[in-house]
């Protein structure tokens, strides 16, 4: 039987999100009255505090993973984590967790132990902050994540793969991000590849395509493309995404076209689900 990779302080993980900014992201999602940008940013933030939940043990926050956001836009390409130049993209959790941009306060409806759903206020921590403005420069975006994931698969060879996850709503105004993303999906630890889920976030109400293994029924031509550049899902999620109510199979990628509001926030709680399932090849 051959070794499995442990995600530890040792040898952790990476998650880092590239995230589409532009202007169509201001678009509200009458589902959740909240434009995409807000909702997506929520979804993130939300996710990033869950994953320092799972890290946060009796001796405090343990460097399991790396965090990254990188935004684009029409204001460029920029570190969503920090704002400091001399900041890296990728950062270990424990330094994630100790710099919260600032603390909103949002209602929340819960059971109050007696059968009865009641709201109360609560404090919600925020790392990355809802924008929205200009063009889409997504091949700029995956070129930074491209170098970003290469140093850091140097750096950490005997580490459970780095995980991309991309949210975008619509088509790259800088080019065709394809040869990047192949390029990014070809970086490898001695576990495995990087891996890339695209999740397309609604604009109209047209069909959703969920977790596909071929084309063959994608008529839209940039779907097309996010489906390409998309990682076959990993095996282990797959009982995790079924368990959610959506199809996947066997060579299923994990890519999301014309998601809902429901959609994201699965997409990224599946997305990061962290284990241990890799073996060294």
């Amino acid at each position: 039987m051959r070794e499995q990779v442990q995600i530890d302080r040792k040898n952790p993980t990476a998650f880092l999100f590239v995230v589409d900014q532009s202007l169509s992201m201001g678009y509200v999602m009458p589902s959740v009255n909240k434009t995409k940008a807000k909702h997506v940013a929520d979804v993130i933030n939300r996710t990033i505090l869950n994953l320092i939940d799972l890290c946060n043990k009796a001796d405090g926050i343990r460097d399991y993973f790396y965090i990254g956001i990188i935004s684009y836009s029409g204001k460029g390409i920029q570190n969503g984590l920090f704002t400091e130049d001399e900041k890296p993209i990728l950062n270990f959790i424990s330094e994630v967790a100790a710099n919260v941009k600032k603390i909103e306060h949002v209602n929340e409806k819960v059971d109050n132990g007696l059968g009865e759903i009641v709201e109360r206020v609560i404090e919600f921590p925020v790392w990355m902050e809802s924008d929205a403005d200009g063009e889409t420069p997504m091949c700029g975006a995956f070129s930074l994540a491209r170098e970003t994931l290469k140093e850091w698969c140097k750096n950490n060879l005997n580490s459970y793969p780095p995980t991309l996850i991309h949210v975008t709503d619509g088509d790259s105004t800088d080019g065709d991000p394809e040869e990047i993303a192949e390029d990014i999906k070809k970086l490898r630890t001695l576990y495995g590849n990087a891996l890339i889920f695209n999740l397309h976030v609604s604009s109209f109400d047209t069909n959703t395509i969920e977790y596909p293994f071929s084309d063959n029924n994608i008529k839209d031509e940039y779907a097309k493309m996010l489906f390409r550049m998309s990682s076959i899902f990993p095996e282990h999620l797959i009982g995790k995404a079924n368990d959610r109510g959506y199809r996947v199979v066997d060579n299923s990628r994990g890519f999301i076209f014309n998601a809902d509001a429901v959609d994201i926030v699965n997409f990224l709680e599946i997305g990061t689900l962290p284990t241990n399932p890799y073996k060294k090849r």
